[in-house]
């Protein structure tokens, strides 16, 4: 593998959890949020077999608008959509070329320019015992909420679901739930139909990459209490 196709996560096991092929096929068509977007694309850097479907969806997408009758726009419909959506301007931001342990942050990873400084300088916020955050701003037409957790080994999450799609990408350590055992590269694909409480496995602290569109509901009452300090 390239380096420029190397993620984060180092490439020592096979991942065995990926997103759903519906996500993987909104990722190419471009139809995620940014936050989602971020999670696939760093998650595809990692994993041949979603570059090769991702590259298919592209294919079959690109053989469909060749078969679309062309049809002339309005002098005017280009600066109506940008009436309706908004102007994105995305001002430049510095990325990064630092190595931080196993996260490889050359300027060609789908997070490097949120990270600029590498993983192992994010200035984490502490929201319960052994559990810490980093809210990163996602921008775009449709943003979404993306950020960072990290579990101190053996520490659970309170058992909850999702008000809408959730992707989690675990990027160092390890976490086991209702749905199986994650590891670095594997992507946890859920929704509202998911109950589950990850609890960190292993020696080390488990750091996950989350992107979400919605709050999450907790089953428990510490859960729903806290909430608001915890911003999940």
């Amino acid at each position: 593998m390239r380096r420029s196709e190397r993620s984060l996560v180092t490439a020592l096991r096979e991942i065995r959890h990926h997103p759903k092929e519906l996500t993987l096929a909104a990722y190419a068509a471009g139809n995620l949020d940014e936050a989602r977007a971020v999670v696939v694309a760093s998650h595809v850097s990692a994993c041949g077999a979603c570059r090769t479907a991702v590259r298919d969806f592209e294919a079959v997408g690109g053989a469909c608008l060749l078969s679309i009758e062309p049809v002339a726009m309005n002098n005017s419909a280009l600066d109506s959509f940008w009436a309706r959506a908004g102007r994105q301007e995305r001002a430049s931001r510095p990325v990064s070329t630092r190595a931080a342990n196993d996260f490889s942050l050359d300027a060609s990873h789908p997070l490097a320019v949120y990270l600029k400084d590498g993983v192992d300088a994010i200035e984490w916020r502490a929201v319960a015992p052994g559990v810490a955050q980093r809210v990163i701003p996602a921008e775009g037409y449709r943003p979404g909420v993306l950020r960072l957790l990290k579990l101190a080994p053996g520490v659970r999450v309170p058992r909850h679901t999702h008000g809408d799609e959730e992707l989690t990408l675990i990027l160092r350590g390890s976490y086991v739930d209702e749905v199986g055992e994650f590891a670095e590269g594997d992507l946890a694909d859920l929704d509202g139909d998911v109950w589950h409480g990850p609890v960190a496995t292993g020696d080390k602290p488990c750091i996950c990459l989350i992107a979400t569109s919605a709050p999450l509901k907790f089953a428990t009452l510490f859960g729903r209490v806290f909430q608001p300090f915890f911003g999940l």
